[in-house]
């Protein structure tokens, strides 16, 4: 085997953020910025990883007679490939692929696509990058090793939700690896166990618009999830009922958003903001952050219904509308006032796998 390229897009959470995580279906979208992994036979020992326009040196590593690692700069590999780091430890404790009879490789690591140039310096797009490289460097992996690989689709997802889980310290509802594995837009679901129970295609009405808009600011959705964990455990009296009444709105916005019913799921964004308005002062962190409050606002005057999306606090937002003029004066408005609009457009592939 020549060459190895697997690529898997990232995603936007178009309605359900934190209340998919206690059981409440939520929707999301694939969107067209990708992670591309590209493996290669290595002349040497070991294996050799590169992240080009992120990392400058290239970095080799060596796998263990126990399917741990040995970086050779130990501090670099992990400072800069710990979510590599992560990921082969997790598969190599799960015996999922045999890394150490794995023939040598090179890796090409390319997330530049999850950046965005803004007054020179490079700045992340909340996108779930993250969820996109997992995806993307576990399943090229399974064809490098010659197709080790569950057949099952769910099994499959539920595996990768649990390898992006490790990475982030057992957090996460997963649903960003659901979007980069499968595309499309998607109706998301955990059980009471946390496991995967739904995840499959939503059909979104033709007749509703969505503009989605950089706040221009990063977040960290760690932080806001180790928060809402922290503060349900010391006040659950008070945060219980608020995740409560965000799981009903979820349920009826994505019964709407998959029904068919733009009006109904429009006015479900209206009721999700004053949802999580309540679930940021339960909690003490803002979920709507300045940046979101001033989107609202613009939308608002536009004719335009409007969310963050994701955990809030900055990265991306959406507006909703089935009017495409109050849809064009949003997006004009907003640009005017110094968002950016990236163009993102929904990506309908998932995964996508080819060799030579």
């Amino acid at each position: 085997m020549d060459r190895v390229e697997v690529s898997a897009p990232g995603k936007l959470v178009l309605f359900g953020e934190y209340a998919v995580l206690f059981g409440a279906p939520a929707a999301v979208a694939a969107v067209d910025r990708r992670a591309v992994v590209t493996l290669r036979p290595f002349d040497g020992n070991g294996w050799e990883f590169a992240a080009p326009g992120l990392v400058a040196q290239r970095v080799r590593l060596e796998v263990e007679p126990d399917n741990t690692v040995r970086w050779h700069d130990e501090k670099l590999g992990r400072d800069a490939f710990g979510l590599i780091d992560s990921l082969l430890r997790g598969i190599g404790e799960s015996g999922s692929i045999d890394l150490v009879n794995l023939p040598p490789l090179e890796a090409t690591l390319d997330t530049r696509a999850f950046f965005e140039s803004v007054r020179g310096w490079d700045s992340k797009l909340g996108l779930g990058s993250s969820a996109a490289l997992t995806v993307a460097f576990a399943s090229a992996l399974e064809v490098w090793a010659g197709g080790q690989q569950t057949t099952e689709e769910g099994d499959r997802l539920q595996r990768m939700v649990d390898l992006h889980r490790e990475v982030q310290g057992g957090s996460g509802s997963g649903i960003d690896v659901a979007a980069s594995l499968l595309g499309g837009v998607i109706r998301y679901r955990l059980s009471g166990d946390g496991s995967v129970a739904e995840a499959g295609p939503l059909d979104v009405p033709q007749d509703l618009h969505m503009v989605f808009v950089w706040t221009g600011r990063a977040a960290s959705t760690v932080d806001f999830l180790g928060r809402l964990q922290t503060r349900r455990g010391e006040r659950p009296q008070e945060v219980n009922p608020v995740l409560d009444d965000l799981g009903v709105v979820s349920s009826d916005g994505v019964a709407a958003l998959g029904g068919g019913n733009s009006c109904g799921f429009l006015d479900a964004v209206d009721a999700f903001w004053q949802a999580l308005h309540q679930l940021g002062t339960g909690i003490g962190m803002p979920i709507l952050s300045e940046e979101h409050q001033a989107l609202r606002r613009i939308a608002a005057d536009c004719g335009v219904r409007y969310k963050p999306s994701g955990a809030g606090g900055g990265d991306f937002g959406i507006g909703f509308a089935t009017d495409p003029d109050a849809m064009a004066e949003f997006r004009r408005s907003a640009e005017a006032s110094g968002f950016r609009l990236p163009g993102l457009q929904r990506d309908r592939t998932g995964l996508s796998r080819s060799q030579s």
